[in-house]
């Protein structure tokens, strides 16, 4: 079995919004961090047990995942995640995870809107 940390950096990968030479940002060069999102979300851990941040040069990416306990199709978890970047876009999605499988995959509109997913993935 996988863990939540595997999970979120599989995710990051899959979304491929990442270059390859992005470090992953721990807690301390969170907390060094020039910018102020990074600083707050990241180094301080306000915002939550799940969240990822990259960075490369000035440039950097952040990922909020929540765990949605909603019906999935065989096994899958379905997750919320939200995503912020150094340009200042922003998305929001839902997403299933097939932890036989070790993949991602987005989850389809109509079930999207079933589970209460308001917003399209970029």
């Amino acid at each position: 079995m996988d863990s939540i940390d595997h999970r979120m950096q599989s995710f990051v990968e899959w979304r491929g919004e990442v270059p390859l030479s992005a470090k992953r940002l721990e807690d301390f060069d969170a907390r060094q961090h020039a910018a102020t999102w990074i600083r707050h979300n990241l180094g301080k851990g306000v915002a939550g047990a799940y969240v990822i941040g990259y960075a490369v040069e000035a440039r950097w990416w952040s990922y909020f995942f929540e765990r949605v306990e909603k019906c999935a199709p065989e096994g899958a978890e379905v997750w919320s995640i939200e995503a912020y970047n150094h340009e200042g876009k922003s998305w929001l999605g839902r997403f299933y995870y097939c932890p036989d499988l070790i993949r991602w995959r987005h989850v389809p509109l109509a079930d999207g809107w079933k589970n209460g997913n308001r917003h399209k993935t970029a």
